[in-house]
C-alpha cells in the first residue's frame, strides 16, 4: 500500500485527474475498460479510520472494500456472520462470543486471529464512547480463535453495534490497533480491497487484495460474495453537484453520489444512466449547543423550534425530491419510528416564537449557525437564518469546509446551532447527538437515563418501547430538531450492474455489461 500525499494545488490536480481519465476512457478497449469503476463523491472524508470518523464517505471507500468487521447486517437487518465463523449470545444477554474465521489474511499477509479482533474491538470500545457505555467498561478477551466479553448487564444492543454502528467495529492487526496514535496513519484491511494510493483532497484508489479468502457465495445487501468485483475501484473527490453530474453524463465517471434534486428530471430521462436509492436513508439535524450559550435555555429552543418552517428547510437543500417531513429521529420502516404528530413543537408559528422569546428571556445577542458547504447542507442555513430573522433573532451563518466543519463543531465556544445530515441507523443510540460528549452535549439525565435503560434490554421489541417513551421525553427538551429525512440517491452507468446498496453505494460485486 502506498500513500502519496499530493503537494500540487486541488484544483489543478484534479483537473489533470479529469483530463487523464479522459484519455483513458478514449482509448480503452472493452476488455480493459472494465477494471476499474470511477466514482465521483461529493465529500472527502477527514480520514479513512472509521472506527473514528462515522462520514459516510469514509464508510462507502473502506467499510467492506478495506475493512471487515466479525458480523454485519444483511439486506433484511438480520446479523450474519463476516469475519466470524459463528457468535453465541447467550440466554441472559450478558456474555458475547465470537469464534473468528482461520482462513484470513490481512492485506500485509499476516493472519487473523483472536488477538487481532480482541485488540480492534478493544481500540472501538476506546473510540466510541457509546458502545464503551453499553459494554460498561468491560473489554474483549480471546483464547485461540475465540473473543468475548462478559458485562454485567445485558450486550444485546453492543451486538447491534458492532454489526451496524456507524464508528465501525472494524478488524485490523492487533500491532496497529494497540498502537498509542490516536488516528491509523496505516490502513491494513481484512477486505477485498487494499489502499493502492491516497491522494488527500484528490482521490483514493483501491486495488483488489489477492490474497482475500470469501466467506459466503450469495449476497444480501452488504453482506455476502465480493469474490468477483472490478480490479480497482477509484473514489474521486468532487463536492459541485454539477460537475459530478456533467462527469458521469461524459463518461469521465462511471458512479456519482448525492444527486441533485434539480438534476432528477434530467438524468431519470437519460437512457444510458441509472438512478438508485428512493428509501430514507438519513435525516437532517439542527443541533443546538447545550453546553453553553443561549441555547442552553430550553425557552429559547422552544422559541427556535416555533420559529423553523421545517419544509422551507428541507426544500432549501432538496428542492422538489428526496425528503420527506417528518420529526421523529429514527427513519421510517423500522421498529424505531415513532408518530411524530406526538411532537408539541412540529408546528410552525411566528405568534408563538414571540410569545416563547420573551419567556426564554432572549437578551438580543447573536445566534451562530455552523453549516459546512456539503450537499447543499450551508442552503439549510441560509433558511434558518431567515426563520430566525423573521422571528426577531439576530444570526450569523458560518459556512466551512467538511474538516474545518468537524474541528468547529467540538468546540462550544465557536457555534450555538450546527446543521449536519445523519446517515440511517439501526440503532437510536447510534445518532452522535443523543450523547453527552460528542457536540451537541446532551445533559439532560433523565433523557441519558432513558437511553441507557434501552441498553439493558434483551429483546429488540422490549427496546423499541422503551425508544417510544425516550422519543416523546426528547420531544418535551429539544436537544435537536428533525425538520425532515432525506432520500439520497445515486447514479451510475446503465451499463454498471451489480451496485450494493445499504448507507452508501458498494461495488464489489460491480462488473460492466458493455
Amino acid at each position: 500500500m502506498t500513500i502519496r500525499r499530493s503537494q500540487g494545488r486541488p484544483g489543478s490536480f484534479h483537473a489533470l485527474i479529469i483530463l487523464i481519465l479522459a484519455i483513458i476512457l478514449s482509448a480503452c478497449s472493452p476488455d480493459t475498460a472494465d477494471v476499474t469503476i470511477d466514482v465521483a463523491l461529493a465529500q472527502e472524508p477527514p480520514t479513512l479510520d472509521i472506527q473514528v470518523n462515522s462520514s459516510i464517505s469514509g464508510r462507502m471507500i473502506a467499510l467492506g472494500n478495506v475493512y471487515e468487521k466479525p458480523v454485519v447486517l444483511d439486506g433484511e437487518g438480520r446479523i450474519r456472520c463476516e469475519l466470524a465463523s459463528s457468535f453465541e449470545l447467550s440466554e441472559d444477554g450478558r456474555h458475547l462470543a465470537f469464534l473468528m474465521r482461520d482462513d484470513v489474511l490481512f492485506h500485509d499477509g499476516s493472519r487473523l486471529d483472536g488477538s487481532d479482533a480482541a485488540a480492534s474491538l478493544n481500540r472501538w470500545l476506546d473510540r466510541y464512547a457509546t458502545a464503551s457505555d453499553s459494554a460498561m467498561g468491560n473489554r474483549f478477551r480471546s483464547e485461540g480463535n475465540k473473543v468475548w466479553i462478559d458485562s454485567e448487564r445485558p450486550l444485546m444492543m453492543l451486538l447491534m453495534m458492532i454489526a451496524s454502528a456507524p464508528q465501525s467495529a472494524v478488524i485490523m492487526p492487533e500491532r496497529l490497533a494497540v498502537s498509542s496514535d490516536y488516528l491509523l496513519h496505516e490502513h491494513i484491511g481484512t477486505g477485498p480491497y487494499l489502499i493502492e494510493e491516497w491522494l488527500p483532497g484528490e482521490a483514493v484508489e483501491l486495488r483488489r487484495f489477492d490474497g482475500y479468502s470469501p466467506y459466503a457465495a450469495e449476497s444480501s445487501g452488504v453482506w455476502g460474495d465480493k469474490s468477483n468485483g472490478p480490479e480497482s475501484i477509484r473514489y474521486l473527490f468532487v463536492p459541485d453537484g454539477t460537475t459530478r453530474r456533467l462527469g458521469l453524463e461524459s463518461g469521465l465517471y462511471d458512479a456519482i453520489d448525492c444527486v441533485l434534486s434539480d438534476d432528477i428530471p434530467r438524468l431519470s430521462s437519460d437512457p444510458s444512466i441509472t438512478l438508485l436509492g428512493g428509501e430514507e436513508n438519513g435525516s437532517i439535524a439542527i443541533v443546538f449547543n447545550k453546553k453553553e450559550g443561549v441555547f442552553t435555555s430550553l425557552g429559547m429552543r422552544k422559541a427556535a423550534a416555533s420559529a423553523m418552517d421545517r419544509e422551507m428547510l428541507m426544500k432549501a437543500c432538496y428542492g422538489d425530491y428526496g425528503y420527506s417531513l417528518h420529526s421523529d429521529y429514527m427513519e421510517d420502516g423500522s421498529i424505531w419510528s415513532v408518530d411524530s404528530s406526538l411532537d408539541p413543537y412540529d408546528s410552525f408559528s411566528l405568534d408563538d416564537a414571540d410569545d416563547l422569546l420573551e419567556a426564554g428571556g432572549y437578551d438580543g445577542s447573536t445566534v451562530r449557525i455552523l453549516s459546512s458547504n456539503t450537499s447543499n447542507i450551508d442552503k439549510i442555513a441560509v433558511a434558518l437564518s431567515y426563520c430566525l430573522t423573521e422571528a426577531g433573532i439576530r444570526n450569523e451563518v458560518t459556512v466551512v469546509d467538511w474538516a474545518s466543519f468537524i474541528e468547529m463543531r467540538s468546540d462550544p465556544s465557536s457555534w450555538d446551532i450546527f446543521i449536519s445530515a445523519y446517515s440511517r441507523t439501526s440503532l437510536p443510540q447510534l445518532k452522535s447527538y443523543l450523547s453527552s460528549t460528542n457536540p451537541g452535549w446532551l445533559n439532560d439525565e433523565k433523557a441519558l437515563g432513558m437511553l441507557a435503560d434501552i441498553d439493558e434490554a434483551v429483546t429488540l421489541e422490549e427496546a423499541s418501547s422503551l425508544w417510544t417513551e425516550a422519543q416523546l421525553y426528547l420531544w418535551s427538551i429539544i436537544p435537536v430538531i428533525v425538520p425532515g429525512h432525506y432520500s439520497t440517491v445515486y447514479a451510475v452507468s446503465s451499463d454498471l450492474d451489480g451496485v450494493i446498496l445499504g448507507e452508501g453505494f458498494y461495488f464489489w460485486a460491480s462488473s460492466f455489461s458493455r
